[in-house]
């Protein structure tokens, strides 16, 4: 009995001596220079409701570990935080199936999913039957072949327009890049990206209801809606002849070069 106990510490004593010569597990490292950005954001569905649990995947492989992809999930409020993103990058939102958003740059984002076309009608029926008593009548209509008179019944759906610059459209952002200065904060910190203000266009083409859609920071936001505030007047959009409010937006690129 003693012989088998003094074996037995004995072997302990000879495993914990070995166990101090063990190397500890390092991990191995590589250097990669790299330009990354934080996004934060919402997603909403077609119906503008926010959207939860959505998982959202950078395609920047070196970022914590080779081959392992920045990802993040939508609150129950479907916003979003994604940190490592690369400055242009394609972000993967997956919801039945894959959707992918191009980023240019831009630190906020307002993300609308499409309409999802899940079929839910294939289930199981069992069927009914019963003997025809009447004739079936085949309804026959008569067709315009003359494709030219569109307004033969009126006009065929509704005829819509959505609001738009008095001045050609190109023109018109060439007005407000002239306006937009790059603001000196955003600057001396680097930062450039893709700045998308949507808004409404009123009845009598004033704006309403600024808000960003794909923002940067920096205050370089704030300074496109200054521009659209102080840019050329618009049209407001129509619905059959009658003036509506209409929903647009406006874009703009900003880009720090080195000459």
């Amino acid at each position: 009995m003693k012989t088998t106990l003094s074996f037995i510490l004995l072997l302990i004593t000879s495993l914990i001596c070995n166990a101090q010569f063990i190397a500890a597990y390092k991990p191995e490292y590589k250097i990669v220079k790299q330009d990354t950005i934080n996004i934060r954001g919402v997603v909403l569905d077609i119906l503008n409701n926010p959207v939860p649990k959505l998982q959202i995947i950078s395609r920047n492989k070196h970022y914590a570990y080779e081959g392992l992809k920045p990802y993040t999930q939508t609150d129950q409020q479907g916003r979003f935080e994604l940190h490592g993103a690369l400055i242009n990058d394609t972000l993967d939102c997956f919801r039945q199936k894959k959707m992918s958003v191009i980023n240019n740059g831009s630190r906020y984002l307002e993300i609308h999913l499409p309409i999802l076309t899940t079929d839910t009608s294939r289930k199981f029926a069992t069927q009914v039957t019963a003997k025809r008593t009447a004739k079936k009548k085949i309804p026959t209509f008569k067709l315009i072949t003359n494709a030219d008179i569109l307004d033969y019944y009126g006009v065929g759906g509704d005829m819509f327009l959505n609001a738009e610059p008095l001045s050609n459209y190109h023109k018109y952002l060439d007005t407000i890049k002239a306006i937009v200065a790059y603001p000196e904060k955003a600057i001396k910190n680097n930062i450039e990206g893709t700045v998308t203000i949507g808004f409404n266009v009123l009845k009598d083409g004033s704006f309403d209801d600024f808000r960003v859609i794909r923002g940067i920071g920096y205050d370089c936001d704030e300074a496109v809606i200054m521009a659209i505030k102080n840019g050329p007047k618009w049209r407001p959009g129509f619905i059959n002849g009658s003036l509506r409010d209409s929903q647009s937006s406006v874009t703009i690129n900003f880009k720090l070069t080195d000459k």
